[in-house]
This record gives structure tokens, sequence and C-alpha cells, in this order.
């Protein structure tokens, strides 16, 4: 009785450009998070970003990456002496978390789901309005009733060029643009909801 045939197994390959990358970033990451003063922020921060660099770069969609994307941001205000509740055991009362930096990251998202819009010749009052509707339906914007001056303002002002979230929102756009369906991408965001983001 013959012996059955073991089964294949795909030969290793060397990483390619994208793998080196990330192995690089995450080889500085651990090193400043080890030797650096404050680099148990930094550190942490540049770990997370690489993550979701990669997923980005390997074709994950934004859901996969949010989480390290929230994870960083909240490290940075971490940093910076605040206490964000992403980190929190406890439920904070509603009128703290209005001002939690999540809260901020949802008016990014907004304003990126705008600028979006506006990159595909969408009219300006009319994107802003439909942002504006799907928003006042995420979780914890339930303390502000959000219109379209709303919605325009924070585009415009994430737009400053001296507003240290900038680059953050400009990724954003540019991950949503490299989509092969963008406006498919922002209208998933508006009905769904930031991906895995803390219920208010």
């Amino acid at each position: 009785m013959s012996k059955p045939e073991a089964a294949s197994v795909p030969a290793p390959t060397d990483p390619d450009e994208v793998e080196r990358e990330f192995a690089e970033t995450l080889r500085q990451a651990a090193w400043i998070f080890e030797n650096e003063r404050a680099g148990r922020f930094q550190g942490s921060i540049i770990a997370c970003q690489a993550v979701a660099r990669f997923i980005h770069l390997r074709g994950g969609g934004a859901e996969l990456a949010s989480p390290f994307v929230r994870i960083a941001e909240a490290f940075a205000d971490l940093e910076k002496g605040g206490k964000p509740s992403l980190f929190s055991k406890k439920v904070s009362p509603r009128g703290e978390r209005a001002r939690s930096p999540e809260r901020k990251v949802l008016h990014q998202l907004a304003a990126a789901a705008l600028e979006v819009l506006i990159r595909l010749k969408d009219d300006l009052a009319v994107a802003a309005g439909h942002v504006a509707r799907h928003v006042n339906n995420w979780p914890g914007m339930d303390q502000q009733h959000v219109v379209v001056g709303t919605v325009i303002n924070w585009r415009k002002q994430l737009q400053n060029p001296r507003n240290p979230h900038r680059l953050a929102f400009e990724a954003i756009v540019k991950r949503v643009m490299a989509e092969a369906d963008p406006r498919a991408e922002i209208e998933k965001l508006l009905k769904e909801g930031p991906p895995g983001h803390w219920q208010g």
C-alpha cells in the first residue's frame, strides 16, 4: 500500500519592499521605545502608524487600520498630558466624552469624507449636508447636532497648515482616494460609522 504524499509546502520567499519597510520601521520603533526618554510614547505611536501603513499598502480596508490609528492618536494625547478615554477602564460622563480626543477623530473623519466628495466634484453644500445627516447618527455624536456649516468648518480648520491634525486629515483623504471606488468607501463610512469606535 503506497504512502500518501506529503502536502507540498510553498518555498519561503524573501521579504518584498513593503515587508522590508515594515520590519525596519518596527525595529526603529522598538529601539525608540527602549532607549529614548519619551520612547514609550513615540515608539508606540510609530509602531501603530507602521501597522496602519502596512495594512494600507497591502490593500486592507480602512476598517482594518482604524484601531491602530486610534491607538496612535491616544498615545499622542497621552504624551501631551491628556487622558484619552481609549485607555480608561471607566465609562466617562457624556460631557467629558464630548471633549475627548476620540471626538476629534470623528471630526477628522467627517471632514475627510467631505473633502473626498468635493474632489469627486460634488457640490459643497450638498455634500456637507449628506455628511452631516449621517454623522448625527454616529456613536459619540449625541452631544452635538451637526449641520452643513459644522462639517464645512471642520474641513476648513483641518486644511489650515498650522493645525496639528492636518497631516492626519490629509492621510485619511489620500488613503480613501487611492481606493478603487472612493465614493463607495465614503458611503460605507457614513452609513456604518467609524469602525470599532467607542459607543456613546
